[in-house]
């Protein structure tokens, strides 16, 4: 009882996101598991200390370490607010150095093959994720950000054509101008023409997610929506779409999800001297460390480079 009240009282006051809640719920149902038949506000500085050395044991990721600490910390600090406990049995918790993890992107020519392939789906299921694909790699939103995006974000000028731009809430609650791509306002505009021959304008969702796809590529169906289900594409059903995409395309399926795509957007526009605060701005980023960790992957492109056409370096 007393860890729904803490996740009712950061989902009210913190303006964090549904996801970053669940993953702190989670970790703090975790820790309340560890503890078996012991309360969890009667847990000790020990009794986290252990827990923490288990984690690590497990192999646990540094990063996924930190978070949970940072659970366990704001959950007690919670308790001795609301005067439950006494001691802050999370106090004079170390977390862990983050390693420096590279994000994988995937090259020009495999987001090139990619489209391609999908284009040549000419149903329902096509041109959705033709658009999908192009918004994500074309404006480097999140997954999250896409999913959630409403058909009133798509913004129509006096000539009845889609604006190059959409403003959304992104990570924190923060909100943005995400610029479109020609390319993305084209697909846009078919599949929006697309929403209307499959009488699914009435959603408020961009890319609803209760809608049964043809399994025919050159076949766009008409069919009722359903608006007792009215709800988003889910990411899962995104990534199982695009693991299936990569698979017909011949590209590693691992490789080809939602956030290799902002990745990829990221890095390609680096590689190409986009000034790295322009880059933050359109990632959202609050911090540019957080943006800087796509230079590490320019400096090892350089340093590739240098090692392969350098005189020096012939044999």
């Amino acid at each position: 009882m007393i860890i729904k009240e803490y996740i009712q009282k950061i989902y009210a006051e913190d303006g964090l996101s549904k996801n970053t809640i669940n993953s702190y719920e989670n970790d703090i149902r975790q820790f309340s598991k560890y503890l078996k038949n012991k309360n969890i506000i009667a847990a000790t500085n020990d009794d986290i200390r252990n827990y923490i050395t288990y984690l690590y044991n497990n192999k646990i990721r540094n990063s996924s370490l930190s978070r949970k600490i940072s659970s366990l910390r704001g959950f007690y600090n919670f308790l001795i607010n609301d005067n439950k406990i006494n001691i802050n049995p999370s106090i004079d918790l170390d977390s862990p150095k983050k390693s420096k993890i590279l994000p994988k992107f995937l090259s020009i020519e495999q987001v090139t093959n990619l489209l391609k392939k999908i284009d040549d789906d000419q149903s329902e299921y096509g041109l959705m994720l033709s658009t999908i694909i192009e918004i994500l790699y074309g404006s480097g939103l999140r997954v999250s950000e896409l999913i959630s995006l409403k058909i009133s974000t798509i913004e129509w000028d006096e000539n009845n054509k889609i604006r190059n731009y959409i403003i959304i809430n992104g990570k924190g609650n923060k909100e943005r101008i995400v610029p479109l791509s020609l390319s993305s306002i084209s697909k846009l505009e078919r599949y929006i023409f697309l929403r209307e021959q499959m009488n699914i304008s009435n959603s408020i969702w961009l890319f609803p997610g209760n809608i049964r796809y043809s399994n025919n590529n050159k076949i766009i169906k008409k069919r009722k929506y359903d608006t007792k289900n009215n709800n988003h594409i889910t990411r899962q059903k995104i990534n199982y779409m695009l693991r299936n995409l990569a698979i017909s395309a011949e590209i590693n399926p691992d490789l080809v999800h939602p956030h290799a795509l902002r990745h990829s957007f990221a890095t390609h526009l680096l590689n190409n001297g986009i000034n790295i605060i322009y880059l933050q701005e359109l990632l959202g980023h609050a911090s540019i460390s957080t943006t800087e960790i796509y230079t590490y992957i320019t400096q090892n492109k350089l340093v590739d480079l240098l090692n392969k056409h350098h005189p020096l370096n012939k044999e």
